[in-house]
């Protein structure tokens, strides 16, 4: 009985409110993000690494390419498109590695807050919790976004690198709880690698044992 009642209920919700593509908006007969053509333009790429210091190297993982259909999702933060935010994070949970990450907090690029308050929220934190959600592990907003920075996108590579100094600082926190621990960094797009840089030498300071970054898009 309780299947047919399941059964009824997601017929109804079908009619009330039918899947459609992410990206081309097309009608899907079963509720995914992407229709198989929009899926199928997305091309994995691999990880790479950046040196923060002699100690710490972090290992970038990323969906793809900076590239349609993802560069729209990402897009659509402009818009205040909290849905499409959801589905970034549910995309990064299925599409790369970060399931089989050990890593035992996560933390998301915070935004300043004159942006934060402009949009409503967070696109990041939104990826982060949906991330949090899968593997059952803490979401730590432990840095804050002290300086008011141009859209990275728009600069140079010696602009993005001036714009993101100092533009993180730890907030007020019991600093052991990290120590020795595995850090998971959350950001939606890599550039050039400025913000993820800018990010880690401040979670440094807290003596992880690794930090390890996962992203929507790198710009390759």
């Amino acid at each position: 009985m309780l299947n047919i009642l399941n059964e009824i209920f997601e017929q109804i919700s079908y009619i009330l409110s039918p899947p459609y593509c992410a990206s081309c908006r097309e009608t899907l007969k079963q509720r995914t993000i992407l229709c198989k053509s929009c899926f199928a333009k997305i091309t994995p790429v691999t990880s790479i690494d950046i040196k923060i210091n002699a100690g710490y190297v972090i290992k970038v993982i990323a969906i793809s390419d900076y590239k349609e259909p993802l560069r729209s999702l990402i897009l659509a933060k402009k818009s205040s498109n909290y849905l499409a935010s959801k589905q970034l994070g549910q995309l990064v949970w299925q599409m790369t590695n970060v399931k089989n990450l050990d890593f035992d907090y996560i933390v998301p690029i915070p935004l300043h807050w004159t942006r934060q308050i402009t949009r409503g929220y967070n696109q990041v934190e939104v990826i982060a919790q949906v991330i949090a959600k899968e593997c059952n592990k803490p979401l730590s907003s432990i840095l804050k976004r002290q300086k008011f920075t141009k859209y990275q996108l728009a600069l140079n590579k010696d602009e993005r690198a001036k714009n993101l100094k100092n533009a993180f600082k730890l907030k007020k926190i019991n600093s052991t709880m990290f120590q020795e621990k595995h850090i998971l960094i959350v950001d939606d797009l890599f550039t050039t690698g400025s913000t993820l840089i800018n990010a880690a030498n401040e979670l440094i300071k807290l003596k992880p044992t690794t930090i390890t970054a996962v992203v929507v898009c790198r710009v390759t």
